[in-house]
């Protein structure tokens, strides 16, 4: 079965430019949901990533404050100190006290061990602080004690003892060979001219830095090792650094002054630091989440209270997990201090806002494939009025051209031949022939003025409209060489000057006019009753706008027609059937002179029957 050039056509529409997009959109829209419920999944393994990376990064910190700790030397802790050199005599205020704590930091401490059978006296250094009390030197005091040096007296670990296992375990340092004077120096209780002159009477503890290192001595230094504390009344636990020094005694050497004794016996020294657990458990792990955690990753501290949604994935931050592997941890390690949230809800949202986006320019395309296949369809159906236009036009004009012409053709092949007989005759002929080589002509100049009006710019001047249509008055009422009775003129005087242009008003009026004697003809016979004539008339409107109008009784124009009726080659019904001669170029050059004059032209129904054709002419 044959198709019909529309259905052809919307059919290859639909194949070619619907049904891709169809297939496209859906495997579009199901990657992006296969993509979204991928994202959901990985969720989880994303938190985890997230929390290792935090994990890491806050572990990073902290051994770089344990390292630059472990590098202090041992004397150092004291408040006034001597340096390991050969010069002279002078102590030192240490970095302890006079500069500020630095961050993750609240205090150092210092006591020996094996001393006396109680609990040690533990220094503790918090940087310059303001004179009177200091609370926080208190706890930092009395959790070492706790935690530290009851320990090492519940043990009974000596010096000597602490001494022997650096000795044999490979934890403790390589011992470092410090000159005799410094230890001695800052292992004394006395003051700075007891201990000169303690020194100077005692040649074998002044350094002298000789090459074979008699003059030095061994220090076993243990490396940082965290404790975690709990605190069952405080949020965080408190984390202590704990070092271990063991101190030979120096052998060979006469009884010392008791300023410089010390040095008579091993010494036991435990060295360290308390951090800030807020530091460590909060201030600092939210600084370094902001570099390392990206957009919906979350931190979440301890104590904060996580929902249970399905939406929320948890993961804890290992950190002691991961210190473990280079520190000693001796103590229970306390959970969920440090976990990462990640919600995806906004994940969801995202998605949601993406699939709207989606729907959208699905939307959008439907309704744009829609317009598409109706201005499809409009121009399928343009294209079949322009060649019913054009066929009409060919059918009208071969008519138009064939009667003038056979008629021309046979008057003149029978004043050619000599069959008309008196002059009359010939004239009559003559005359028939001159009328239609005039229908020819005008014709063909309605169809060069078409293209001569599509064509060229146009520039009307002022004019009289009513001395316009006055100048044509008499060609408008001869039909045929002949007075014609079908007419009449109603022109309102005063009215102001409109733009005209050469020939306009007269092409409109005469179109005009024409059109309604062969569409609207008036009826001027039968028993002397005259029909209502061809109206001719000019006016102001209610809006001050000149209107020329053409008014018969004819039988109308349908409502649907009557925008057409000034289209080109337009001529209603079938121009098989149709008894009125005519191209279909009559109103169309009406509608192109009232254009070109910057007016506009319209047909309008006329009451108690028939049309009014009226020209909005623009004022001068």
């Amino acid at each position: 079965m044959r198709l019909s050039s529309r259905s052809t056509a919307l059919f290859l529409y639909v194949v070619l430019v619907g049904l891709p997009a169809a297939v496209f959109g859906a495997l579009l829209f199901r990657q992006l949901n296969r993509d979204q419920d991928r994202r959901l999944a990985e969720l989880p393994a994303e938190c985890n990533d997230a929390a290792a990376r935090l994990g890491e990064s806050i572990a990073g910190r902290v051994r770089g404050l344990l390292a630059r700790e472990a590098s202090r030397d041992f004397w150092e802790y004291r408040k006034l100190y001597y340096k390991d050199d050969l010069g002279p005599i002078t102590p030192t205020r240490s970095p302890l006290v006079d500069k500020a704590l630095p961050p993750g930091i609240l205090g150092w401490y210092s006591f020996q061990s094996g001393v006396v059978a109680d609990l040690p006296e533990v220094a503790v250094l918090r940087g310059p602080v303001p004179p009177g009390p200091d609370p926080i030197a208190g706890r930092i005091r009395e959790l070492v004690r706790a935690a530290v040096a009851a320990p090492i007296l519940e043990e009974s670990i000596l010096a000597d003892d602490e001494l022997l296992r650096a000795r044999e375990d490979e934890g403790y340092a390589s011992p470092e060979g410090v000159l005799v004077r410094t230890v001695v120096l800052n292992l004394s209780e006395g003051s700075v001219e007891d201990c000169r002159a303690a020194i100077d009477d005692h040649p074998a503890l002044q350094s002298t830095d000789t090459e074979d290192g008699r003059d030095r001595h061994s220090v076993y230094v243990q490396p940082m090792s965290l404790r975690v504390i709990p605190q069952p009344e405080e949020d965080y636990p408190a984390i202590i650094g704990v070092r271990n020094i063991s101190i030979p005694r120096l052998v060979g050497i006469e009884p010392l002054p008791p300023c410089i004794d010390a040095v008579e016996r091993t010494v036991h020294l435990v060295q360290g630091f308390v951090m800030d657990s807020e530091w460590i458990f909060e201030t600092m792990p939210q600084d370094v989440a902001r570099q390392v955690l990206g957009m919906g990753e979350e931190l979440v501290v301890a104590g904060a209270n996580v929902s249970a949604d399905r939406d929320v994935t948890v993961a804890n931050v290992e950190l002691f997990e991961r210190l473990s592997s280079s520190l000693d941890l001796r103590s229970a390690m306390p959970d969920n201090q440090l976990r990462v949230r990640t919600d995806a809800t906004s994940l969801r949202r995202d998605f949601r806002i993406q699939n709207a986006w989606f729907g959208g320019m699905a939307f959008i395309l439907t309704v744009s494939m829609a317009i598409g296949i109706r201005l499809l369809l409009s121009s399928i159906r343009a294209s079949r009025i322009e060649a019913e236009r054009t066929r009409n036009f060919v059918a009208s004009v071969t008519h138009e051209l064939r009667t003038p012409i056979a008629a021309v053709k046979l008057y003149g092949e029978m004043l050619h031949d000599g069959w008309v007989q008196g002059e009359e005759k010939r004239t009559e002929y003559l005359a028939r022939i001159v009328h239609e080589s005039d229908r020819l002509d005008g014709l063909v100049d309605r169809v060069l003025l078409r293209r001569k009006l599509f064509d060229q710019n146009h520039h009307p001047i002022p004019g009289d409209l009513n001395e316009e249509i006055l100048q044509q008055q008499d060609d408008l009422t001869m039909v045929g060489g002949r007075p014609a009775e079908d007419i009449a003129f109603e022109l309102s005087p005063g009215l102001p000057h409109v733009l005209v242009l050469p020939e306009g008003i007269h092409v409109i009026v005469q179109n005009l006019v024409e059109n309604a004697r062969k569409y609207a003809p008036v009826n001027t016979g039968g028993q002397g009753l005259k029909a209502e004539p061809i109206l001719v008339r000019t006016r102001m409107s209610q809006k001050g706008n000149v209107l020329l109008e053409v008014l018969d009784r004819g039988p109308g124009i349908p409502e649907k027609d009557r925008a057409r009726v000034f289209e080109a080659f337009l001529r209603l019904g079938e121009e098989s059937t149709r008894s009125t001669k005519g191209t279909g170029l009559g109103l169309h050059l009406v509608a192109l002179q009232a254009r070109a004059m910057k007016g506009k032209v319209r047909a309008l129904p006329r009451a108690d029957g028939g049309t009014v054709f009226q020209v909005h002419l623009k004022r001068a």
